[in-house]
């Protein structure tokens, strides 16, 4: 493994590959980045307005160190102002452990770059993005640099 491949010093990471995400809406849409994303899961991104290639990404816990509840909360209400000023769209949705003990506030972002999304993660101080490449999620460092992860881990395709 290079240098530039390692594991990462920050924690925060360890926890990223078994996120589940979870979307409100109708019907909730959950997706266990610890498995492939089946099809009936893409129709139901697709559903949501999320056929493109798309990033999630939190204001929430900045460099991966927990802060109180009430400053989450703020920085995430200044996140989606943020957003609406710009004009991107996006969905709120959360980013949980498997167990749903632990969740995180954030945003699919649409029709935005990977590296555009990776600046708005980097002015929120986080650690890493979801990317969703229309048939896979990878997982890119903002504040810590890393190579691409493909999920579920243990895929072999690094293309993203």
């Amino acid at each position: 493994m290079s240098k530039k491949e390692a594991q990462p010093e920050n924690e925060a990471w360890a926890s990223y590959p078994g996120t589940v995400l979870v979307f409100d809406g109708e019907q909730e849409v959950s997706i266990d980045l610890r498995v492939p994303v089946p099809p009936q899961t893409r129709n139901a991104l697709l559903a949501l307005g999320l056929g493109d290639p798309f990033a999630i990404l939190t204001s929430y816990n900045p460099r991966g160190e927990n802060i109180a509840a009430v400053e989450n909360e703020r920085r995430f209400a200044e996140l989606e102002a943020e957003l609406r000023s710009s004009g991107a769209g996006y969905v709120v949705m959360d980013a949980c452990s498997p167990d749903r003990s632990h969740c995180e506030r954030s945003v699919a972002l649409k029709k935005q770059g990977r590296d555009t999304a990776r600046e708005i993660a980097k002015r929120w101080e986080q650690v890493a993005i979801f990317w969703y490449d229309g048939t896979r999620f990878w997982i890119y460092g903002a504040i810590s640099p890393m190579e691409p992860i493909p999920l579920p881990l243990g895929s072999m395709n690094r293309s993203g």
